[in-house]
């Protein structure tokens, strides 16, 4: 291990504090330390460019590649779209893996 492990990246931008906190969560749940730059900043959107208030969600060196693999899968379910679920035929938005209604799981998001 060098001393790079412990540098801070950058792997995720956006100018959504909702968002950043959410890939915030994904990142948390794979026990991934992660940091927000510029929240402070989100309080001047409309006084300040907005191209100023971006946040960056920030993960050590060493868990970039972790942090990566789970941000390539949030990003394919934001272009993924509804499915039916075959149980119940309740229709669910991309980023339920599971039926809202019956519960089951949804087959073909493997």
């Amino acid at each position: 291990m060098t001393d790079n492990s412990f540098k801070w990246r950058c792997v995720f931008t956006t100018e959504n504090l909702l968002e950043a906190h959410i890939v915030q969560g994904l990142l948390s749940q794979a026990k991934i330390e992660t940091r927000i730059s510029g929240e402070p900043l989100v309080g001047g959107i409309g006084e300040i460019p907005a191209d100023q208030a971006t946040l960056s969600l920030l993960v050590y060196e060493i868990k970039e590649r972790a942090a990566q693999k789970i941000l390539v899968d949030y990003a394919q379910q934001q272009t993924s779209s509804d499915w039916r679920c075959n149980n119940c035929r309740e229709l669910n938005g991309p980023a339920f893996q599971y039926c809202w209604q019956c519960g089951k799981h949804n087959d073909k998001s493997e």
